[in-house]
């Protein structure tokens, strides 16, 4: 890792601190995230048992490539053998932060080749007090896996070499045929960079890159079409839906410009400015900045937008940032006030991605509800336990159903007197009151960022978000109403047993 001596591993240990940091904080997941951490469980815990996987019973929009989830899954599997419930799930997504560190070590030992040490590690200082990228590098998202390969790429785009322009051609492609065929649209302004810098050849670029694409594509079919048990290319079916039928836009529409005003600000903080202000200083980082916004501005014409659409250009702002600032510290004049506006950047930076974390640690009630109730109810053998959408959503994997013989059931659309007919023994629902069933707890998640006279001045508001229900033995119905334990990710468990519980 690094640059390849002590000192340097250190800068690259920071990243992973940090990305570890946010696992331990925030080690439940999101929907987002479902198929790649159910796929990793399923590996390890079923697996060539396909039939006992959870994609089979819910396939999603569009299916996904197992690919990324596999080879996550070898490297967890020696400790798979030994741990079990939450403390594989923490396993997997260590392996996904490690892989996705690796590749950021990689990225900044270039860094350092290429445009100096101090650069190298002001690029580790700009990661570790941002949010988005050591928050998301342990998720396993589609997209993180490519912003793994995307980011070795990147490695190579800033060396000046014929060699090293064709393996980012060819990293790029095979990561766009796996896991996110939109890098499609960063091969084209990164493809004619290289072309302005003469570094590559255009027929023989397009050769590789159309090579490339092919053996990542047949590796995904072979894959994919095993598990999901007809022929198909996944990455083929999420292109087809997101712009011949433009169905992605059925989860909401963004402005154009939203990533520029929106998403880039937040995602890179006081990396940002710096970004934009190497274009004017710093000429050796133009055409990689050129090429991020590029990229960035033509994905802005897909109507349905999301901050993670974006990773890949992350890395490369974040790297001309660096150098930006590494060029403001050579100033001999006003030394001291260019040290203090950095070091005043960077620490409005870690101020915002306190809040920004303090906000994630509490979203996830799903996952606070399903561990608080295999603590309380620990001791019973056998339990029934439906799991309701915004449950399902906000936190619960399989990797959290940790009851020795429980069933479990993801039923979808059941009303409460539905819910009160099929009997299961435990909800964990979105409803406060179902018939025949009294509270256990009800369960806090965020709501909103408010100011205070006190300290913080600014932090998270909590509201009662999912509620936990025992059936009762006699059919007598208590609502959460306020007067039950509450449950949150900042709070000790609190339950007392109740004379109802059966």
């Amino acid at each position: 890792m690094g640059s390849g001596n002590a000192s340097e591993l250190l800068w690259d240990g920071l990243i992973w601190l940090a990305v570890a940091i946010h696992l331990l904080a925030t080690p439940y997941t999101k929907v987002e995230e479902s198929f790649n951490l159910q796929a990793c469980h399923d590996t390890l815990q079923h697996g060539w048992n396909i039939d006992a996987w959870d994609h089979l019973q819910f396939p999603g929009a569009v299916p996904r490539s197992f690919v990324g989830a596999l080879a996550t899954s070898i490297f967890a599997f020696p400790l798979s053998q030994i741990l079990r419930g939450p403390a594989l799930l923490r396993l997997v997504r260590l392996v996904v932060g490690s892989i996705s560190v690796v590749a950021h070590a990689r990225f900044r030992a270039v860094i350092a080749k290429e445009w100096g040490v101090t650069a190298s590690r002001f690029f580790a200082i700009l990661v570790v007090t941002q949010f988005h990228l050591p928050f998301y590098m342990s998720r396993t998202l589609p997209n993180v896996f490519a912003l793994q390969i995307a980011t070795l790429a990147h490695a190579e785009f800033l060396q000046d070499t014929s060699a090293s322009a064709y393996r980012c051609l060819i990293l790029l492609s095979i990561a766009a045929a796996i896991f996110r065929c939109d890098l499609l649209v960063l091969i084209a302004p990164v493809g004619l960079s290289l072309l302005f810098q003469g570094r590559v050849n255009f027929f023989k670029a397009a050769a590789f890159t159309a090579f490339a694409a092919l053996v990542g594509a047949c590796l995904s079919v072979m894959v994919d079409s095993i598990l999901w048990k007809r022929w198909l290319w996944p990455e083929f079916e999420v292109l087809w839906f997101n712009t011949a039928e433009n169905k992605s836009s059925e989860w909401g529409t963004e402005p154009f410009l939203w990533y520029f005003y929106s998403a880039l600000p937040r995602a890179l903080l006081g990396s940002f400015p710096l970004a934009l202000l190497s274009l004017l200083l710093e000429p050796r980082a133009r055409i990689q900045v050129t090429a991020a916004l590029v990229f960035v501005l033509l994905y802005s014409f897909l109507p349905h937008k999301e901050l993670r659409f974006i990773f890949p250009a992350l890395p490369l702002l974040n790297a001309a940032a660096a150098a930006s600032a590494a060029r403001v510290l050579r100033w001999k004049r006003w030394r001291g006030l260019q040290t203090l506006a950095l070091v005043g950047l960077c620490a409005a930076s870690f101020l915002a991605m306190l809040v920004m974390s303090s906000a994630s640690f509490v979203n996830y009630p799903g996952g606070v509800a399903m561990a608080g109730l295999h603590s309380v109810e620990r001791n019973k053998e056998s339990i029934s336990v439906h799991i309701g959408n915004l449950a399902a959503i906000s936190g619960v994997s399989r990797f959290l159903e940790d009851g020795q013989n429980w069933s479990y059931s993801k039923e979808e659309g059941l009303l409460p007197t539905e819910l009160s007919q099929r009997g299961y023994d435990r909800l964990i629902s979105e409803y406060a009151e179902v018939p025949g069933y009294f509270c256990i707890a009800q369960v806090q998640g965020f709501q909103r960022l408010a100011f205070s006279k006190g300290w913080p001045p600014l932090s998270a508001k909590l509201s009662p978000q999912i509620f936990v229900l025992g059936r009762s033995v006699d059919d007598t119905t208590l609502p959460c109403d306020g007067s039950y334990p509450s449950w949150s990710a900042v709070s000790h468990l609190q339950y007392q047993p109740l004379q109802l519980l059966s």
